[in-house]
């Protein structure tokens, strides 16, 4: 039998060994908790993800929101890289300060160090592809070629010993190197010999900076920038912006310089360059634009960040002097008519006449709070509000106009121009008037007649506009479109039910389209109103509450308070602006975005006027990529490969969690996230960020999808497939396993059932010991009674002495202090006369239990006799038991005889014990004559016995 089981168990461990450790294609990274503060160089992937060679945190891979470090195997702490680049291949070279030039595979998981004549230790300060994709390494001593798909590298002879700092190519292969010693040219191509810039101030200086921009030469000098006319080789202007570390080109006539005192923006004008700090106090390192059109600024100490988009321009002359800092006013739409500009405020209005702003105060009685439009009609200049219709008159100001009406109050929405002359009025609630264009200019107006309508009451027109036939059109705020026509309006369209929405703001006539403001995304309805869609944040809106929207010459702009969205009318192109510091697009206002000529707009926002081109609009990057960023498994975080579309998870799977993220690098561009599980017919949302978090998956293969939604664009990850591994029981293995155990199993129920016989007389001898032990119990238990005060649960007087006995013999062998207390109830016999004897039987057992409560487990407690308590106290000297007794006799006056109402109190007799064989009967002697003395002497106290001379 014992070998039999061995032999089993060996079976199943054998079978039961965990099977090998799948090898996931996948890098373990480190996440980087803080932002890094050194960063030399960025380079951008295949992938899009941003590459960062960074001093003190080692070489990191950007998504725009987290930082993952990527280390060699076993190569302790991080290098400290000065640069990085990407190849055609996707791989990765990195250069270090001290360690040499590395690759890094495309798949991020290998790391080769390039062999001699690099250095192992090289610091290498330049890393640059040129246009045949040869990679240049130039070091503090030297300068280094790696051909394209070449392993070894060899170096520049006539460079060998320079410190190189950078190098440019122009268009015929000529390449220019900066070093300590002056800027030498050559061409790798050519057999020609390289040569030494001699220009005065050049020869022999330190360049620390070079780029060709057009036909010129940018040179960083220590103590200045020299512009070199490649076309013959003189200096045409020079600056003394020193310390010079990076220029990149923005257009023919302007770049960027980054310097150790900060970034600047240079221009070249026909009175030489001039000058322009961007960022002060940056030392900047390296600049790099990215596919995205983000140009990133490499700093020390500011770590990685964007070069500051160019300030937009307010609208000129500005109206900032009318505005309060503390109190923001509300600014109506912008109007002009042929003899001014204006621009309502809040309770005024102001006229741009001869380049300056004028303010025109309404008087107080007016009571008038929104000024909404401003028209020339009938030579007069009128202005509507919500307290009426009134007529400006330089000299004179702002008069009200008599309008008889049938509406309780005058309160004008909007107001438009007919193209037969006639001025429309939209009332808030109360209809829509129109007032003929009178014959001659008159002083008096014709009378406003309120046109026959289907408008329902209460609904209000909100919105007036003319298309380019010359129709005129109106919508309410329930999002119904009327047409004018000169005696009526017409409904023309109203929201079905899956279109309809809170509340519509404003309206755009096209020639073949509607636009409307809605506070759920921008409706787009067909002329002949057979179509109609709404476009949403999936559609590129930065908010799905839209308050203006106009059209220049060739888009059309919608106003949000997340954004302003530029696009085509065919919604290609879209492009996006977000909150900046100098603009708080969450003051913008309702209706604040109005056309200017040269595909310009003006936007009103609390703050001011600002004037906006198209050019101040970031595209929509397209070709954007969705990838998972990180990939969390049992608390290890690894950077997966997604060329390899199938993960095979590991049988024990404790966490994991996958992250995905788009990369776009744009601020502005809201993006949300969907995934699909198992190729299900519908996506589940994520929201703006997309974790997701398995467990408990089924065994066999899942895939999952993960699209992102930006810009109007839907992005999709390529479909990953999870394999889970199937449990060991369900392997063949397992069964077999299983099919041992089960043998196992019947084999010990057999010799379960042998082994019944056996068993019952073990059972019988098992009763008689059992009955023989209870017999025992009982007879403990009568020793128990017999030493018991059956009223109290306390010792009686025969169990006292014996355990007293007990204690005397071991005060022979080990002597230690004894006292001896009694006590003795005060007035017991009347409580027993007076309320009876179980009133007393129950003052008994209250006293005992408390004396049970308050004594030290070492202690011995009896009822010595009737209301006599004997009270034996080991270790104790006559003070201590004194302090102790004093402190029992306190307690007993406290004890809660309710509902008896009966005052208790006990007197003590107390007598230290000797060593000696009568000690005991002495002590309790002593100790009842010191009883008896308490009593005779008022009861409740304590009494000391007689101590022997």
């Amino acid at each position: 039998m014992p070998r039999i089981w061995l032999l089993c168990c060996y079976i199943c461990i054998v079978l039961l060994q965990p099977a090998p450790a799948l090898e996931l294609n996948a890098t373990p990274v480190e996440k980087l908790q803080n932002v890094p503060g050194i960063v030399y160089d960025v380079a951008q992937d295949q992938q899009d993800f941003l590459w960062l060679a960074a001093e003190y945190d080692g070489l990191l891979r950007f998504d725009g929101t987290e930082y993952l470090r990527f280390s060699p195997a076993n190569a302790g702490p991080p290098f400290s890289y000065s640069h990085v680049v990407n190849d055609s291949q996707n791989n990765l070279w990195v250069a270090t300060w001290g360690h040499g030039l590395w690759q890094l595979d495309p798949q991020r998981r290998h790391w080769r160090q390039v062999s001699a004549p690099v250095p192992a230790d090289a610091r290498i300060q330049l890393l640059q592809h040129d246009k045949a994709q040869n990679l240049w390494i130039g070091t503090t001593t030297g300068l280094y070629l790696l051909r394209a798909n070449h392993s070894t590298a060899e170096i520049v002879l006539p460079l060998r010993g320079q410190r190189i700092w950078q190098l440019t190519e122009q268009s015929n292969g000529t390449l220019w190197v900066a070093t300590s010693n002056g800027l030498y040219q050559f061409n790798p191509v050519s057999t020609a010999p390289g040569s030494w810039l001699q220009t005065a101030d050049l020869a022999g200086a330190e360049i620390r900076a070079v780029a060709v921009h057009g036909d010129y030469l940018l040179i960083g000098r220590r103590a200045g920038i020299d512009l070199l006319d490649l076309r013959d080789g003189v200096i045409r202007h020079s600056s003394d912006l020193g310390n010079t570390n990076v220029f990149m080109s923005e257009n023919a006539d302007q770049w960027l310089v980054g310097s150790i005192d900060g970034l600047y923006r240079q221009r070249l004008t026909p009175a030489g360059l001039e000058s322009e700090l961007l960022l002060p106090a940056v030392d900047a390192r390296n600049l790099y634009r990215d596919r995205q059109n983000n140009i990133w600024l490499s700093t020390r100490y500011n770590g990685i960040m964007r070069v500051p988009e160019p300030p937009l321009k307010s609208r000129q002359p500005a109206v900032t002097a009318f505005i309060s800092p503390t109190q923001k006013h509300r600014l109506g739409p912008h109007s002009v008519t042929a003899t001014a500009r204006w621009q309502p405020l809040e309770k005024s209005l102001l006229q741009l006449k001869d380049g300056r702003w004028q303010e025109l105060i309404f008087a107080p009685e007016y009571q008038v709070a929104y000024v909404r439009d401003v028209v020339e009609f009938a030579g007069q200049t009128l202005v509507g509000t919500d307290q009426g219709l009134y007529r400006y008159q330089p000299g004179a100001g702002l008069t009200p106009v008599n309008l008889p009406t049938t509406a309780p109050r005058l309160n004008i929405e909007r107001m438009a121009l007919a193209s037969d002359d006639s001025l429309w009025l939209g009332l808030w609630e109360h209809g829509v008037y129109r007032i003929a264009a009178p014959s001659d200019a008159a002083v008096v107006l014709p009378p406003a007649v309120q046109l026959q309508t289907e408008l329902q009451a209460q609904e209000g027109v909100i919105d007036i506009q003319q298309d380019a036939q010359q129709q005129l059109w109106l919508l309410s705020r329930h999002g119904k479109i009327y047409q004018g026509l000169p005696t009526e309006l017409k409904l023309r369209w109203q929201p079905p039910a899956n279109l309809a929405t809170g509340y519509f703001h404003c309206l755009l006539a096209e020639a073949d389209m509607f636009w409307l403001c809605t506070d759920r995304g921008l409706l787009r309805v067909s002329k002949d109103f057979s179509q109609a869609d709404l476009l949403s944040l999936e559609h590129g809106l930065p908010d799905i509450r839209v308050i203006g929207i106009t059209r220049t010459e060739q888009f059309i702009w919608v106003l949000t308070r997340n954004g302003v969205m530029l696009m085509r009318p065919d919604g290609s192109d879209i492009r996006l602006l977000s909150t900046r510091q100098e603009l708080n697009l969450a003051a913008a206002q309702l209706r604040g975005i109005v056309a200017l000529p040269s595909d310009q707009v003006q936007l009103a926002t609390s703050d001011g006027l600002w004037q906006l081109a198209h050019t101040d609009l970031t595209p929509v990057p397209t070709n954007m990529q969705l990838h998972l960023t990180e990939f969390r498994l049992n608390q290890q975080l690894f950077s997966l490969n997604e060329s390899n579309t199938i993960l095979k998870l590991p049988e024990r799977v404790q966490e994991l969690q996958l992250k995905f993220r788009l990369l776009s690098f744009q601020r502005h561009l809201q993006v949300n996230y969907f995934f699909r599980w198992n190729a299900q017919q519908h996506w589940t949302a994520f929201g703006p960020e997309a974790v997701l978090t398995l467990s408990q998956l089924a065994p066999g293969r899942h895939q999952l999808e993960v699209m992102a939604q930006a810009g109007g664009q839907f992005i999709h990850t390529r479909p990953l497939q999870l394999d889970v591994p199937v449990p060991w029981w369900q392997r063949p293995a397992g069964i077999v396993v299983l099919t041992l155990a089960g043998s196992l199993l019947l084999y010990l129920s057999y010799r379960y059932r042998v082994n019944r016989l056996q068993q019952r007389a073990e059972k019988l001898d098992a009763l008689v010991a059992e009955r023989t032990q209870a017999l025992e119990a009982a007879n403990q238990q009568l020793q128990h009674l017999s030493n018991t005060d059956s009223l109290t649960g306390l010792l009686n007087r025969r169990a006292l002495q014996y355990a007293a006995g007990l204690l005397q013999a071991q005060r022979s062998r080990h002597a230690a202090p004894l006292t001896l207390a009694l006590l003795d109830i005060d007035h017991f016999k009347q409580i027993n006369d007076m309320h009876g004897h179980d009133a007393g039987d129950d003052v008994l057992r209250q006293v005992a239990t408390y004396l049970r409560q308050r004594l030290r487990s070492q202690d011995l407690l009896a009822r010595w006799g009737g209301e006599e308590f004997l009270l034996l106290m080991p270790n104790t000297t006559l003070p201590q038991a004194q302090q102790l007794v004093d402190a029992l006799r306190l307690g007993i006056r406290t004890l809660d005889t309710s509902p008896l109402d009966i005052a208790l109190s006990a007197t003590f007799g107390i007598s230290p014990v000797a060593t000696s064989a009568l000690a005991l009967e002495q002590a309790i002697k002593a100790a009842d004559l010191a009883l008896y003395q308490g009593k005779t002497q008022g009861r409740d106290q304590v009494v000391l016995a007689a101590l022997p001379d």
